[in-house]
């Protein structure tokens, strides 16, 4: 039985500060503050696209249908491609240092978080797998300007086909960042406005909602998916989580100071 601790964020966040939060407990990690995985679930005050590092906006982003839609733009320290967050998902991230279980290998360690997340949304009656055979690395960065749920990556979870939880990783100085999205309902509609694109994202992305109704049974509230959630990752890696704010973090100073001089700049979220 090993430990980890536990950030179950009781209030949600603005887009800036839940940035800002994950980068400061990868800063925690890498520094050896702390010294063992957190898991850390959190939720969002305002509806808000989130890029990838590497993604190019102008190729990626309406800015009037942003606007219009009243959704905030963020541009993540982590990989992958665009992901509209709002109430109707659960947030998660998983930091921790790249030693045993996991490694510098960011193929390696998506596969034993994804082995936890087809855990939480297992169902005998609508089974959810992780993918084996999605797109490769060469070929999602050929779509680098589509939505993060127009494709599948190998170890990700699908329904069907259809992307269920999105995902993406840092690897920093001696541990790593993952953070990834779980819709409870999705808006495909206005993800396809926002994002300029062509695809029918309703045929490539799956909900909690739809997964649940398709095994007959009701979706659980909030609090019970992330219970759901966080016993998904006791079980799978045999642990049991120590609070983290029973240690004093997150330092909310330390997540302004973090938001303010990146996250909250144009600078930042218009780099590319």
């Amino acid at each position: 039985m090993t430990t980890w601790y536990l950030l179950r964020e009781k209030q949600p966040r603005d887009a800036a500060q839940n940035m800002a939060v994950d980068q400061h407990l990868l800063e925690l990690v890498e520094t050896g503050v702390l010294d063992a995985p957190v898991l850390r679930t959190y939720a969002w005050t305002r509806p808000t696209l989130s890029l990838g590092y590497h993604q190019q906006w102008r190729q990626t982003v309406d800015l009037e249908a942003l606007a219009r839609h009243g959704i905030d733009l963020v541009r993540r320290w982590t990989g992958g491609r665009g992901v509209l967050h709002d109430h109707g998902e659960i947030t998660y991230s998983v930091v921790a240092p790249t030693k045993e279980p996991f490694s510098t290998r960011i193929a390696h360690n998506y596969r034993l978080i994804g082995t936890a997340l087809a855990r939480f949304t297992h169902l005998e009656a609508s089974p959810a797998v992780m993918a084996e055979t999605g797109e490769s690395a060469a070929q999602v960065r050929s779509k680098r300007h589509l939505p993060c749920f127009a494709s599948i990556s190998d170890a990700e979870i699908e329904k069907s086909g259809r992307k269920l939880i999105g995902s993406s990783q840092k690897i920093g100085r001696g541990a790593f960042l993952q953070h990834g999205s779980i819709p409870m309902i999705h808006r495909t509609r206005v993800l396809e406005e926002i994002t300029r694109t062509e695809q029918d994202m309703s045929g490539l992305m799956a909900s909690l909602e739809e997964h649940f109704a398709a095994a007959s049974v009701p979706l659980p509230g909030r609090k019970a998916l992330v219970d759901r959630l966080i016993d998904a990752f006791a079980m799978i890696f045999h642990t049991e989580f120590r609070d983290l704010e029973d240690l004093g973090y997150p330092d909310n100073n330390e997540v302004n100071r973090i938001a303010s001089s990146s996250f909250t700049m144009e600078a930042w979220t218009f780099r590319k």
